[in-house]
């Protein structure tokens, strides 16, 4: 146990190493391709991240389940900053489930508004999730589109990992290492269920860096979390419960889609797809 925990450190320490090194290359060559773009490229780019590409079928399911944010706060208009925060949280999470790097820009809004419903909560778990969320958003971005740039075969080739057997076993020690250390950290400040309040700490710490690896296993960390979620705004901000539903929905979705991305499963018939998805 001793050895595996050792070479887990060693193994995230040699990962950030060499992302550290490559970083001013990287970013030269994303400020050389955004150089070439131009402003309004630039624009031009973001507007067709966020509005094309998408079947009818996508928009369908996009429309649906921001309905649902919407709908739910017109019978019972709590909080229009909490429809603000379901909303844009909404519209992230379904487009990492279509791999599109604008689900940063509404991640980023999200995180903020979020973190301020938090802080008035005193969801003091919440504030140092969020505020790993915030600071998530830029460096993911940055993972995304670096990854854009890299040679392939393909369009589904980028951002569609699944996690070997060591990768389970390094992810699930991460999330209990987060855990347990903000379960302690809220016990020594007085917090009343520090180990509750810092479960959704591990689960999404897990999730955010899988998602920046492109892993589609980041999809049953976001579920976690949100069962979790649920439970923990549940009679504090409907509009919030409402999202975290809906997220929870999006994450069985964005799992059988990156999935099937991963294991090439689109276009086979259901019985293999079934099989494939739980092979």
């Amino acid at each position: 146990m001793g050895k595996r925990f050792g070479d887990f450190f060693r193994n995230k320490k040699e990962s950030i190493s060499t992302n550290l090194k490559a970083l001013p290359a990287n970013l030269k060559e994303l400020w050389s391709k955004a150089k070439e773009l131009g402003f309004i490229g630039v624009l031009k780019l973001t507007f067709a991240d966020i509005f094309l590409g998408r079947s009818l079928l996508g928009w369908i399911y996009l429309i649906a389940l921001c309905s649902i944010q919407i709908i739910a706060y017109i019978l019972n208009p709590d909080s229009m900053i909490g429809m603000i925060a379901g909303l844009t949280g909404i519209i992230c999470v379904i487009f990492v489930n279509e791999k599109r790097a604008s689900n940063y820009i509404f991640g980023l809004i999200n995180s903020l508004i979020y973190l301020h419903m938090s802080l008035q909560s005193g969801f003091y778990g919440e504030v140092a999730t969020t505020t790993f969320f915030t600071i998530m958003q830029p460096i993911g971005l940055y993972m995304w589109l670096v990854a854009a740039l890299q040679p392939r075969q393909d369009e589904e080739d980028i951002l569609t990992n699944k996690l070997t057997l060591s990768g389970w076993i390094e992810n699930i020690v991460l999330t209990a290492i987060v855990w347990l250390g903000m379960g302690y950290a809220y016990k020594s400040i007085g917090a009343n269920r520090p180990f509750r309040d810092s479960v959704t700490d591990g689960t999404n710490v897990t999730g955010q860096v899988l998602m920046s690896g492109g892993y589609a296993e980041q999809w049953i960390f976001w579920g976690l979390t949100n069962i979790f979620s649920i439970y923990l705004w549940w009679g504090q901000s409907f509009e919030i419960v409402i999202m975290y539903w809906v997220y929870l929905l999006n994450s069985i979705v964005g799992w059988v889609n990156w999935t099937m991305d991963a294991k090439g499963l689109h276009g086979k018939p259901v019985n293999e797809v079934v099989k494939g998805l739980f092979s």
